[in-house]
């Protein structure tokens, strides 16, 4: 029998398309389409009486006799696809892995066996944990949101797996939400010891095959437990009982490529769609988060000690101005001795990778910049390569400056490698882990890592932000925070609130023992009040006034922003385009709206494209989306350059 399907194929178009079919199909099942002159792999978003196009192609094949993508996945998604204006074959793409975006069977190829090894809870929860577990169970079947806002080290975790044990008792699954692939791993070792089922992991680092086997045991009900990276929001789960976002402040939940949506966002619409209960887990609020407790869409749940003897670690600064000019004072020097000769681990955090951020003459002041981009290369000695971290150039760096054949070419600043380096200087008889992108690349290489330092042998750890969050280290006993000043000079809005939220989160690392751990922040700039909260443990107070701040100057989360970006080889037809968008938008007739640009990006010039951006807010989301959907409509009138690539990002973090 024949019937008219519409179908969602992944290309960058807003609308679907009509085909024959001559076979039984189901909504949410695959089918290989003819496409222009290719085969692609579409969805099946409904079947039809008639079509408004007279001319209809005939499908090439039906790839699945059920639904891969239940009603409940689709609705879900195609929320999402409106929300951020994206065309909804591409986001159907987006939730699907790889294997099966190609149209490969659904089936599962290599299921593990469920090894466990389960140990009884040895201590009982706090009373603020129990009470946190008691609040959520409340609301087993409804939804609601809550932000579960603990002290590092107070246990959010212990409240998760509580959670977990009784959603899964009661024949549900439970989504676990973290925002660094390093996070998963101890995450996952900590679900399966008190969990004797199936916990499966979703993020980019697994291979297509695992990807695919976890997809689809979360999709028949096998996996209990999936806990993955922003991607795993888009996991089918029938049986879906609670969602959790562990470090719900962290900018990584945002996808910043194609299809620009945030999971943390989209975890409120899929407990929705869901009806059951959110937990917003994080010693450090988001600002967005804090206005929706105080707008009562999220309940607070508060967890503010340590359990057992550990209590939270002294914060000292190190003032900078009267230190040599090195990245080690002489202070901090002596404070890692104390605890290296005392058996503890020490961990020094500095957020840059590579040996030194500038290659520069002393002579006439030349810098080694990236061709490709307006950024200074990094310079990595262990390969003696010059690096741009932006588009990935690599050259040998200058044997005499190029501007003006002097041979005084020196190297200024200090990265994570450069820092290892000075370490193993200064204390030759002790193990330096070094994590950071450039060390973690291998396959395992993280795990390595951690399983060292997890044995509790002294030793010194230098790391980046993939460190800050999440991590527990049992023998971790002193943190040095280097290199802070620069989050004080940002003209970002959100850079206080980042450096507060990074400052706190990398201080909680430590003294997670029996003993008391200890925290010095090297900065020239010791009376900024910024410290003061953060050596009182008062993030709380401070984001306050970040609040009020940010409602006075009617910025996020008092006000929703567009971004639309442009970019082009061609520096002035990029900017060209955004102005005639900013003249379209300017005509329609919708209050409340402003306009910003187009003003060049941040780095203007990224892999020989020039970036320009135009910023909309407006205090009325409504308003705001109805001027997107109506720019949509009209902006075929705009005659765009072929060299031109633009997108929107909405509610932007960057």
């Amino acid at each position: 029998m024949s019937q008219i399907i519409e179908v969602a194929i992944p290309v960058p178009l807003h609308n679907t398309f009509d085909y024959i079919c001559n076979q039984e199909v189901t909504v949410g099942a695959r089918v290989k389409v003819p496409f222009g002159p290719k085969k692609v792999i579409g969805i099946v978003l409904s079947l039809k009486d008639k079509s408004e196009f007279s001319k209809l192609r005939t499908i090439e094949e039906v790839i699945d006799t059920e639904a891969l993508l239940s009603k409940e996945i689709l609705d879900f998604l195609f929320w999402s696809a409106n929300y951020y204006h994206h065309p909804v074959g591409e986001v159907l793409a987006n939730a699907l892995p790889k294997n099966l975006r190609l149209g490969k069977p659904a089936i599962i190829k290599k299921p593990t066996e469920i090894n466990n090894a389960v140990t009884p809870r040895s201590f009982k929860p706090t009373s603020e944990q129990q009470n946190a577990v008691n609040e959520v169970l409340k609301y087993e079947n409804s939804f609601h949101g809550f932000l579960l806002q603990g002290v590092t080290g107070s246990g959010k975790t212990e409240v998760y797996l509580n959670l977990t044990e009784k959603r899964i008792k009661d024949g549900k699954q439970v989504l676990v939400l973290v925002p660094e692939i390093g996070l998963t791993p101890q995450m996952i070792a900590r679900f399966e010891e008190r969990i004797n089922e199936r916990v499966v992991a979703v993020h980019s680092q697994l291979n297509e095959t695992q990807k695919q086997d976890a997809y689809l045991l979360a999709k028949n009900g096998e996996a209990k437990v999936i806990l993955g990276t922003r991607s795993a929001i888009f996991t089918p789960i029938p049986k879906l009982g609670l969602v959790i976002v562990d470090e719900e402040h962290d900018g990584s939940f945002k996808q910043q490529s194609s299809f620009r949506y945030s999971a943390r966002d989209l975890s409120f619409m899929r407990a929705k769609f869901e009806n059951i209960p959110l937990i917003l887990g994080t010693a450090t609020p988001s600002l967005e988060t804090l206005k929706n407790v105080a707008d009562k869409k999220l309940t607070r749940l508060t967890l503010t000690t340590r359990p057992g003897e550990a209590i939270m670690p002294i914060v000292n600064l190190i003032d900078m101005r009267n230190q040599p000019s090195e990245a080690l004072s002489i202070p901090l020097v002596s404070k890692i001795k104390k605890y290296l000769e005392d058996d503890k681990q020490v961990m020094l955090f500095i957020n840059r990778r590579g040996y030194a951020p500038v290659y520069y003459c002393t002579e006439c002041d030349w810098q080694s910049e990236c061709t490709n981009c307006d950024s200074k290369l990094v310079y990595h000695r262990n390969i003696n390569r010059l690096k741009c971290h932006h588009c990935g150039l690599e050259k040998s760096p200058e044997s005499s400056c190029p501007s003006c054949n002097s041979q005084s070419l020196k190297i200024l600043g200090y990265g994570t490698e450069r820092l290892e380096e000075n370490l193993e200087s200064y204390f030759p008889n002790s193990d330096v882990i070094r994590i950071d992108r450039d060390t973690t690349r291998k396959k395992k290489a993280f795990t390595l890592h951690l399983e060292k330092i997890n044995s509790g042998k002294p030793c010194i750890i230098v790391g980046t932000q993939m460190l800050a969050k999440g991590h527990d280290f049992s023998n971790l006993a002193f943190v040095g925070i280097l290199d802070v000043d620069v989050g004080l000079m940002s003209l970002d809005y959100k850079a206080t609130e980042q450096l507060a939220q990074l400052l706190i989160q990398v201080s909680g690392r430590c003294g997670r023992g029996k003993y008391r751990g200890e925290v010095n922040i090297q900065t020239r700039y010791p009376h900024h009040p910024i410290f003061k909260f953060v050596r009182d443990s008062q993030y709380i107070e401070y984001a306050k006034t970040l609040l009020l701040e940010r409602e006075e100057a009617q910025l996020p989360p008092y006000a929703h922003q567009a971004l639309i970006c442009a970019n082009s080889k061609n520096k002035n037809e990029a900017e060209k385009f955004l102005t005639e968008v900013a003249q379209l938008i300017n005509n329609i007739d919708i209050e409340s709206i402003e306009i910003w640009g187009p003003v060049p990006g941040v780095i203007e010039k990224k892999s020989n494209y020039y970036y320009f951006n135009l910023y909309l807010q407006s205090k009325d989301r409504v308003q705001l989306h109805r001027l997107i959907k109506t720019f949509y409509k009209h902006i075929e009138t705009i005659k765009v350059s072929s060299s031109v690539r633009w997108f929107i990002d909405i509610d932007p973090i960057e």
